[in-house]
């Protein structure tokens, strides 16, 4: 799972477990999705007379975020995925470059039926940062619009799906000799769904407060981790085939994607829920 989405699962999670009390004064610098990340702010972004943004910042960390939107009444956060599949070049071909792979946005729900969205903008700072810390990340409210009806999402059945997904392509991986790097990842995330958590493979093991989300869905978080195989240099979006091993590939590659997209989602989403079941 790339970088900034964990994070920004992370946030979900985390902001929703404070909305219910919990402590998150730790959670940055110290959450592993920020140990690479200089700084992480927050604020309202707004088009001026000029036509130009302006941007206000409202916190200056995530936990002054989360405090933030407690005292103005939020009622939650919600993930949102809105898939590109631009012409030509498909989502999971663009996941490695900058605004590719499709947008990730958080949504907090406001206290009249109102809805804040919310972008991230990462730069790069310093590059020779002795501590690594290179990353100037800047979430963004864009838009407020009238909040939507929202479904709760079964996670068993992302569950389902996911470990299909990840078979298929498991098995691809090792008929076409695709390298030990690959197929162990698929078979990690297999081995972490089959053993219901058991056997966790993921590098973020803190995406939520610990015994805020339930197993299934921290499940499901951590094969994401392991599955995750898009973007960046030596990816698998760089195997090449032919004829219709090609086709095979381009498969089992577009169901692996859309089905970890979905479950981040449910799994993010399912602190939502969490909280909601906590209240009721």
């Amino acid at each position: 799972m790339k970088g900034g989405i964990a994070q920004i699962v992370a946030l979900t999670c985390h902001g929703n477990a404070a909305q219910h009390g919990a402590n998150t004064n730790d959670f940055f610098p110290k959450n592993s999705t920020c140990v690479f990340c200089e700084h992480i702010n927050f604020v309202f972004v707004e088009n001026s007379f000029q036509g130009n943004f302006k941007e206000t910042e409202i916190a200056g960390t995530p936990q002054a975020w989360f405090a933030h939107l407690l005292a103005n009444g939020a009622k939650g956060i919600r993930l949102i995925y809105q898939p590109h599949n631009k012409p030509g070049i498909p989502d999971r071909m663009s996941a490695g470059f900058v605004g590719g792979g499709g947008t990730w946005i958080i949504e907090v729900l406001g206290p009249k039926t109102q809805s804040e969205f919310w972008l991230a903008k990462w730069k790069v700072g310093n590059q020779n940062a002795h501590d690594k810390k290179i990353w100037r990340v800047t979430y963004g409210r864009v838009s407020i619009a009238p909040t939507s009806q929202f479904k709760p999402h079964d996670v068993q059945n992302a569950k389902n799906h996911l470990a299909q997904a990840i078979r298929e392509i498991h098995a691809f991986s090792v008929e076409h000799d695709c390298g030990n790097f690959f197929t162990q990842c698929f078979a990690d995330a297999l081995d972490t769904l089959a053993s219901e958590g058991a056997n966790l493979h993921g590098y973020h093991n803190d995406l939520a407060p610990a015994g805020f989300l339930p197993k299934q869905s921290l499940t499901l978080l951590d094969a994401c981790q392991r599955a995750w195989v898009f973007g960046g240099m030596g990816s698998w979006n760089d195997k090449l085939f032919s004829g219709a091993d090609k086709a095979e590939y381009d498969q089992v590659s577009e169901q692996l994607f859309r089905c970890l997209t979905e479950a981040i989602v449910v799994g993010a989403n399912d602190s939502f829920h969490s909280l909601d079941r906590r209240v009721k």
